[in-house]
């Protein structure tokens, strides 16, 4: 069973693969973004931030954080799976 208290619990450190860092496909903000899920990850490899803790985070509206989402995914950077409570 999932401890969905510390899910969302960032650790100490990112993680920005050369991949993602050198891609020119991507802006700064989706890197940055990249690296904060790879901080938000769990032993499974899992992230569930919501985009609203996201878009606390960084300063932005949840539109934003969706499309920088969006094109993470579209570039195979990330795999994105919708959980609906």
């Amino acid at each position: 069973m999932l401890d969905n208290k510390n899910f969302n619990k960032p650790s100490y450190y990112a993680i920005l693969t050369s991949d993602v860092r050198y891609s020119k496909k991507i802006n700064d903000s989706e890197k940055l973004l990249y690296a904060e899920l790879t901080a938000l990850s769990n032993k499974f490899g899992y992230a569930m931030p919501s985009n609203k803790y996201l878009s606390k985070l960084f300063d932005c509206s949840s539109r934003t954080i969706s499309r920088r989402i969006s094109n993470l995914a579209d570039e195979g950077f990330i795999k994105v799976e919708l959980i609906y409570e």
